[in-house]
């Protein structure tokens, strides 16, 4: 119930449905200070999630610093939501998360890991798409990465199921912490929390960074709207609501 309640509930989180849903809703009524109201408060919606400077500060301030430790864990677990099949194709497509793969296929050339656990199933409401560690541990292979180094577990639809799941590999397998956990920055707190909830001893190796660290704003950039400002905004105030709903749900 939690998984398909997430699923359909995320379409209704995002800024801009707010806006347009205010929009609708202002030049619908047909009472004049109710229809300013709604209008003015759907523009400021639209302003604010696509402000380059602001959407920047704030994902800036929740993002987690690199892992610059000379020294890491051996087992790095990569959490899945960063490629997916495309039937149409034939073929893996991967997303800008794809540095969680990347990043991980880089410690192991260092020979800075020695063994990999891929975490990531299907999303899917429908249950018909691949399990998305299926089609990533051919690309892993194709990197030089041999299969006896990777643990596929391919069952997790989110960040609990991850945790859950690795836990039980993890005693299971009897490796000992700490872990390295690789996912997104912008999702490390949600996720080391819930590892953490179900009993694992992890360390963070954030990637994929959506913030513009170095800022370089220029003048425009405090006042005319920006697509990549409002995607920012999307992925934040998902991973808010998430967070938020784990908490309560007692996840992490």
């Amino acid at each position: 119930m939690f998984f398909l309640l997430s699923k359909v509930l995320i379409i209704f989180i995002r800024p801009l449905c707010w806006t347009v849903g205010l929009l609708i809703w202002g030049y619908l009524t047909k009472k004049p200070e109710r229809r300013r109201k709604l209008i003015l408060t759907g523009l400021l919606i639209l302003f604010f999630s696509s402000n380059k400077v602001l959407v920047n500060e704030i994902t800036r301030a929740w993002e987690l610093e690199p892992n610059t430790n000379a020294q890491v864990p051996e087992t790095a677990i990569i959490l899945g939501g960063y490629a997916e099949w495309d039937s149409h194709r034939n073929r893996v497509q991967m997303s800008d998360a794809a540095d969680r793969l990347y990043s991980v296929v880089n410690l192991y050339r260092q020979n800075k890991i020695k063994r990999i656990i891929l975490s990531g199933g299907s999303s899917s409401l429908t249950g018909r798409t691949k399990p998305e560690a299926d089609y990533v541990l051919p690309i892993l292979k194709s990197y030089g990465i041999p299969d006896s180094v990777v643990i596929k577990e391919s069952k997790s639809r989110n960040t609990h199921e991850n945790a859950l799941n690795s836990a039980k590999i993890l005693k299971d397998k009897q490796i000992k912490g700490p872990v390295l956990l690789v996912t997104s920055s912008f999702h490390m707190r949600r996720a080391m929390g819930t590892f953490v909830k179900a009993g694992v001893d992890v360390k963070p190796y954030p990637v994929h960074f959506i913030s513009d660290y170095g800022r370089g704003y220029f003048l425009p950039d405090f006042f005319i709207p920006s697509s990549e400002a409002l995607f920012r905004c999307d992925a934040i105030v998902k991973e808010w609501v998430g967070y938020l709903a784990y908490t309560i749900t007692g996840k992490l």
